[in-house]
């Protein structure tokens, strides 16, 4: 609009020097069209060629570490960019520091900015160190770049929609003196798994049983005795946890939810994982609270692989403060699935009614309940048999040395 009144006021500038035959009008009409014609070209042009990127050494950290972050313009042409505002979306939980942040302290608004110039075929970069202060799955953009011509007449943008994510993984604290105390080695689990036998790794023979399999029967031992033989194989013992985190803060849906309640749970249910993982255990990881970007609820299902801690420690760090589903009904959805035996490792802030009606219907089916509480001080509610553990003596410390964070 501003071009198109610039090349209107010097065509009547031209015109009326030609009617009054005055030379100087001719000349600066003429000069302004010029302007004008180079400010459009300057529009259109100015981000030809132009490269926006980021480079982040890490794509997974923990809360605290700090890494390198860095952003790049290249100008890959002849035309130079006077000045450019490159504007990036930025999330809460990652901190730049030196780095200049905009915006109302919301995430969708959090900008990082940067005002520059580059000359033809000039490349800059800038470096950063990013924290992670904050668990979750921080998603970086889109960019918006801002530019304009020498004169002032007019402006360009536009935007990079590519986005960068990085994933911060909950704090892991140490929790195995409090899940499994010196007088209970093996905590509550001890003595309710059954003993399983590795076919792979043979340590004798002795004489065939009616209830042997006959797959097991050694055929060269049988020969050399001449009586049936059967394998004796080395025994192991079968440890599945089922971690299961209530993500529900308060009673009811419509109270909200606590934030900090909530990284309290995920912090425990992170560290419980890793000790299971630590043990050798079988184990994985539900939850009632929404996985970012999904609209699912948080499920990782029991193995015992070298990737398990990864995949348990990666659902957890896309963990919402938000439930799609009652506790009950995401537990009844793993119940068949147990093993004979399982463990059930309850991560709650709370003990509503419900929540204990729950833990009494895991019970029923066989299943031993071990209750981490890790809501503020004792819980109020006693739960007879099931051991209730509060988890305040590690958690309240760690809160002790963090900032006070808005509900």
């Amino acid at each position: 609009m501003l071009n198109d009144f610039w090349v209107f006021i010097s065509s009547l500038i031209i015109f009326i020097g030609l009617v009054a035959s005055e030379g100087l009008l001719l000349v600066v009409g003429s000069l302004v069209l010029v302007l004008t014609i180079a400010a459009r070209i300057w529009e259109r042009f100015a981000f030809r060629s132009v490269t926006h990127s980021r480079s982040i050494s890490r794509q997974r950290a923990f809360i605290g570490d700090t890494i390198e972050y860095s952003v790049s313009l290249d100008n890959d042409k002849v035309l130079p960019l006077i000045w450019v505002d490159i504007q990036d979306s930025f999330p809460d939980g990652l901190d730049l520091i030196g780095a200049t942040m905009q915006g109302t302290g919301l995430e969708a608004n959090r900008q990082h900015t940067i005002t520059t110039s580059l000359l033809p075929y000039q490349k800059a970069t800038w470096k950063y160190s990013l924290t992670c202060s904050e668990r979750g799955y921080h998603r970086i953009g889109p960019v918006r770049l801002r530019t304009g011509d020498i004169f002032g007449f007019s402006s360009a943008e536009t935007r990079y929609t590519k986005f960068d994510h990085l994933m911060v993984f909950p704090r892991v604290l140490d929790v195995e003196g409090l899940v499994f105390p010196p007088e209970h080695p093996m905590g509550e689990i001890r003595g309710t798994k059954p003993i399983y036998f590795d076919t792979n790794r043979v340590v004798g023979q002795r004489d065939y049983q009616a209830r042997d399999p006959m797959k097991h029967i050694d055929w060269k031992a049988t020969a050399r005795a001449r009586r049936l033989q059967t394998k004796v194989f080395e025994p192991v013992v079968s440890l599945n946890m089922l971690i299961v985190m209530n993500g529900a803060t308060r009673e009811h849906s419509w109270q909200g939810s606590n934030r900090r309640l909530f990284e309290r749970t995920v912090t425990v249910a992170a560290s419980v994982a890793s000790l299971a993982d630590r043990r050798g255990f079988s184990y994985g990881v539900v939850s009632n609270a929404v996985a970012s970007y999904t609209g699912k609820w948080i499920n990782v299902p029991i193995g015992a692989s070298s990737s398990q801690l990864g995949m348990a420690l990666e659902a957890l760090a896309m963990a919402a403060p938000y439930v799609v589903a009652p506790l009950s009904e995401v537990i009844n959805s793993e119940r068949d699935s147990l093993p004979a035996g399982a463990t059930v490792l309850l991560v709650t802030p709370s003990l509503s009614d419900t929540l204990i009606d729950d833990i009494a219907g895991i019970r029923s089916h066989g299943f031993p309940v071990l209750v981490l509480y890790t809501g503020d001080g004792l819980p109020e509610q006693d739960l007879g048999e099931i051991r209730v553990v509060p988890m305040s003596s590690v958690l309240d410390p760690l809160e002790a040395h963090e900032p006070v964070r808005a509900e």
